[in-house]
Parts: structure tokens; sequence; C-alpha cells
């Protein structure tokens, strides 16, 4: 009778620990498992990138086209007269711009005698910026608006060589302008008795004559 009671009273005294201990489980169980909000990953925003920045670029001027070298079918020739004196002769040869577009000589022109028949005639042409009719004659750009003209001497001697009693008398002058190939021909007595016609740069104004 005795141990029922211990028994009874053993059971009764442990009731309440074991309701508290199943709390106290269940407490923590809820703690460790439920009681927390799940963990997020913080991931930092992609950085902003700069708007792009619009440079101001000018745009460059372009240059004046440059003038181009005069062609024969913007030309007319023309020659004048400028004596002579000591048995050498001279005359001016003038290029004049008859376009409407301006254009540049620059250098030497060629020149050539022609007979009668329009042939070529022995010429030895010599280009150079002194003679016995001119000096100091150099090359120079020569920019020829629409009308404006260039000039260039021609000299030649007329003084017989050796037993030579005359001269060969040309009809026709054909020239070449300067850094070119087609030619201009002109009416024009010229009489060298060595064929050697010496020539001047072309320049912006008449130097030779008057």
């Amino acid at each position: 009778m005795a141990q029922r009671i211990w028994r009874g009273l053993a059971c009764a005294l442990m009731a309440p620990l074991l309701i508290v201990a199943l709390v106290g489980v269940a407490g923590c169980a809820t703690s460790d498992l439920g009681g927390q909000s799940p963990q997020t990953t913080a991931t930092s925003a992609p950085p902003t990138l700069p708007a792009a920045t619009q440079v101001a670029t000018r745009t460059p001027t372009p240059a004046p086209a440059a003038s181009t070298n005069c062609q024969p079918n913007q030309l007319t020739f023309s020659v004048k007269s400028a004596g002579g004196a000591a048995g050498h002769i001279g005359q001016m040869g003038k290029f004049t711009n008859s376009s409407t577009a301006t254009c540049t000589l620059y250098g030497f022109p060629g020149a050539v005698m022609l007979d009668a028949q329009h042939q070529p005639m022995t010429t030895h042409a010599l280009w150079q910026t002194s003679a016995y009719m001119y000096s100091n004659q150099m090359k120079q750009l020569v920019t020829l608006a629409p009308g404006a003209s260039a000039y260039f001497a021609v000299t030649w001697s007329d003084v017989t060589v050796g037993s030579v009693t005359s001269c060969p008398t040309s009809s026709y002058l054909s020239v070449t302008p300067p850094n070119d190939f087609s030619v201009l021909t002109i009416a024009d007595q010229i009489t060298s008795c060595d064929s050697n016609l010496t020539i001047s740069p072309v320049e912006p104004t008449a130097f030779m004559g008057g």
C-alpha cells in the first residue's frame, strides 16, 4: 500500500517537470527553425555608368581649291617686238587667260620656229633667267585671273656665223605654255642665224621693250 502511494506521488511530481521540459524543447525548436526570418544575400546594384558625354567637334573648313595650271585652251597668245641692239633681237610673248576660271603659270615656255608649211625648223630653245636683253628674271608662280596676262622674253641673234651669208626666217612660232604639251601657234617672223631662241620664265608684268 505504501509503495503505491509513493509511486503516485512520484508521478504527480514528475508530470509538471515533463510538461516544462516539453515546452522548453518546443520553444528551442521554434527558435531555431521558425523564429528567424530566412537570410537573404545582399547584392549590390550594378554601378551606374555615367551618361555618354557629347564632345563638341569642329568640322574643318575645307581649304580653297588650289588654282590649276593654265591649259592651252584657256589661253590666247600674242607677241610684241622689243627692239634689238648689237645683233640681238627680242620680243615679248604674252599669254592671256581667256577663260572664266583662274589658273596659274610657272616656269619656262617652250618654242619652235615653223616654216611656211608649218613644218618645224631647227630650233634650240635656251631657258635662261638672264640674257643680253634682260636680266634676273627668276621663276615665280603667276596667277592669272580671267583677262590677266603673263609675259616672257624671246631673244635671238641675227648675226651670221662663219661663211653663212643669209639666215633662215620663220613664218610661224609655235609655243608651249609652261608645264604643258599642247601648243599655240601664231604668225611670227624670226631670223635666228644660229637657230637659238633664248627664253625667259613667265612674269606677271612686261619687262622688256617698254
